[in-house]
């Protein structure tokens, strides 16, 4: 992969449903944050517009067909996310580090939930046993530099129509569950492809993010 040199912060604070821990987390130059809430062509419009500079347009570029749908495809993967929990997602497009015609896609998606266990030992045992027992998911225990979390793996297959045609995809997806500084919430930070081909790569991208990720005081402890 290229132009993953630079790193911009990406830090969440958004209120949902629950509170959100504060944390920070560093994503590789050329992640897009994808809009939360209801699709509108205002939200289609900016997001089609962030894809056009990605790729060294200008910013007032025509959004024709083709950057209309890479949006409309990118909001479609963030509103699945955030469907399915997500309070956060990012996307981007970079070339293949094995074949630089061939483009490959990646999600970034942060999910909190909360957590009844009183450490992060229980807290981690508890997530290895039961990702342990889900069908075709690997699990690792790792050390990160905010402590220990567990990592999971999966390889989930499916089938696309594309006119006539059915073309057989592979959804990959590697998740950092890492327990909150008072255990009372567990972050989950999800990386997912369909791109088999480079999916070495882009999982050592993932545990790079994971690396990167930090818990920010409470503000009323910074007040």
């Amino acid at each position: 992969m290229t132009d993953t040199t630079e790193t911009t912060d990406t830090t969440d604070t958004t209120d949902t449903a629950r509170e959100v821990p504060r944390y920070s987390l560093v994503l590789p130059e050329g992640f897009i944050e994808l809009p939360d809430g209801e699709p509108t062509e205002e939200k289609l419009h900016a997001l089609a517009s962030a894809v056009a500079v990605r790729f060294g347009l200008p910013e007032d570029t025509e959004i024709d067909q083709g950057l209309a749908g890479i949006a409309a495809m990118l909001m479609t993967l963030g509103a699945s996310a955030e469907a399915g929990g997500a309070h956060y997602n990012a996307a981007a497009v970079f070339r293949s580090a094995q074949d630089a015609q061939r483009p490959l896609m990646l999600v970034v998606s942060c999910f909190v939930f909360g957590t009844e266990r009183t450490s992060r030992h229980t807290a981690v045992a508890a997530l290895e046993q039961y990702y342990g027992n889900q069908a075709d998911t690997e699990v690792e225990v790792v050390e990160l530099p905010v402590g220990e979390a567990v990592v999971t793996r999966t390889a989930t297959p499916s089938a696309l129509e594309v006119g006539e045609e059915t073309v057989e995809i592979t959804n990959h997806a590697i998740t950092a569950w890492i327990p909150s500084p008072a255990v009372s919430d567990i972050l989950g930070v999800s990386v997912t492809s369909n791109n088999t081909e480079d999916w070495t790569d882009i999982a050592d991208l993932a545990r790079g993010i994971f690396e990167t990720v930090e818990w920010l005081p409470d503000e009323d402890d910074t007040a």
